[in-house]
């Protein structure tokens, strides 16, 4: 059976998927487009994500989003931006001032340039906004900060690590998260091929790039790298940097069939907005101090249908707490406890862990669940702020993946695509424009 690709053209923000026509065509079409237009590279550049300092166990709910909106990704634009919002909590009875700084990286996150290299004005800020929980069960001060400002203006784009310390203290870290500064420029359309798999229910998806560089950067094709990420999974990036060049000026990037997304099919939401028995809160303990939930358990050879991909791996509170005044400062900690189902009800090899929003969707980051013989499943405690949050469980042994694989019906996707550009004239590379699809 031969594979369908399908094209989106996004305008303002908005995917626009195109099926059906001539918006979409066939592997075997695609195949004969390609014939020896593919540059000849030795290998195909990818990167594993950001490399961040471990976060201070005192610092909960970090959240990095663009404008108002929670659950953007921290994108925005070099030419006109959209000031990015931070939000974190410190769990103590006091607040205090603390420093933020900004490090340029390239797109394999390799932190590069110097602040006065990327920094019009100064090269950090004080972070000055804080204020204390309010008749909470458990005491947080809450901080928030928006960037760029007065004080901070950046003039080169790429990818970016904000880095949270104590005050003029720039290696005493409580936290790092990353985040960009798009040139948007040029033109990006995205599409998707999907891939039959050998024992592999749904198939597999891979996102293919168009890209029309703008007329003053069309010099240098292979100076070009396509990164894609699928539900704000940072350290999962795949990238490619050996465009087809059949249709020139457009360049068109598309990962390696082995690199193609298996379908996600074991991702999940949770709300804690109000805490009320149902919807996946199987128990809740109010008599205690943080208060308690219980989850209803998660069975790996069941669909997580409940997944709301439009979280993008971000962390949703002030939208998700309903009849608080100021969520941010109401809403309680609660002490959630995860529990996960294996294949079989039996235990699998090596550890596993319960990853998602609450640890910048990274499994390298995420708590680790012990297992319960006679329960036949496993089960891990995190102090969660009320809110929504996207998980998901993580372990080496690939009887999961595959049993996953084999029972599950494939659930819908938010893929972003990062187009860079290495840029002698800045010496790192430049990222000039930033989309995403739904499929």
């Amino acid at each position: 059976m031969r594979s369908v690709v399908c094209w989106g053209l996004l305008l303002g923000g908005t995917a626009l998927v195109l099926f059906g026509g001539s918006g979409c065509v066939s592997s075997e079409q695609a195949e004969g487009q390609a014939d020896d237009s593919v540059a000849t590279r030795s290998e195909t550049p990818r990167t594993a994500g950001p490399s961040l300092a471990p976060q201070d166990e005192d610092i909960r709910t970090v959240q990095l989003y663009r404008g108002e909106n929670e659950r953007n990704l921290p994108i925005t634009s070099l030419q006109s931006p959209e000031p990015l919002t931070l939000e974190f909590d410190l769990m103590a009875q006091q607040g205090r001032p603390l420093s933020v700084y900004f490090v340029h990286a390239n797109r394999e996150w390799k932190r590069d340039l110097s602040p006065s290299q990327t920094l019009e004005s100064y090269h950090d800020d004080r972070l000055v906004d804080y204020r204390g929980s309010q008749g909470t069960e458990v005491p947080y001060v809450h901080y928030e900060y928006r960037f760029p400002n007065d004080d901070i203006r950046f003039r080169v784009s790429g990818n970016y690590i904000l880095r949270v310390t104590e005050q003029g203290r720039r290696d005493s870290v409580l936290f790092e998260r990353p985040f960009f500064i798009s040139d948007e420029t040029g033109d990006l359309q995205l599409g998707a091929e999907a891939l039959m798999v050998p024992g592999q229910r749904q198939r597999s998806l891979r996102p293919i790039a168009r890209y029309n560089p703008p007329a003053a950067l069309r010099g240098d094709p292979f100076g070009y790298t396509v990164c894609f990420v699928r539900n704000g999974r940072l350290p999962d990036t795949r990238c490619q940097g050996r465009p087809l060049l059949a249709q020139q000026p457009r360049l068109e990037f598309e990962l390696d069939r082995d690199e193609a997304f298996a379908p996600i099919t074991a991702d999940y939401t949770v709300d804690l907005g109000d805490l009320r028995t149902g919807a996946k809160i199987e128990r809740t303990n109010r008599t205690v101090s943080p208060l308690e939930v219980l989850l209803e358990p998660d069975y790996a050879q069941f669909s997580g249908r409940d997944l709301d991909a439009a979280l993008n791996g971000q962390i949703v509170v002030k939208a998700a707490v309903d009849g608080r005044a100021t969520p941010a400062l109401t809403a309680e900690y609660v002490e959630t406890t995860f529990a996960f189902v294996p294949p079989r009800e039996q235990p699998l090899a090596g550890r596993v862990v319960v990853a998602g929003s609450f640890s910048g969707m990274n499994p390298a980051q995420g708590t680790r669940m012990e297992w319960r013989p006679l329960r036949g499943r496993y089960e891990g405690e995190i102090l969660l702020k009320q809110g929504l949050y996207q998980y998901f469980y993580h372990t080496p042994d690939a009887r999961l993946r595959d049993a996953v694989r084999r029972s599950q019906a494939r659930i819908q996707s938010i893929y972003t695509s990062f187009v860079y550009y290495e840029d002698p004239s800045v010496g790192t590379d430049r990222l000039l424009r930033v989309n995403s699809v739904r499929r």
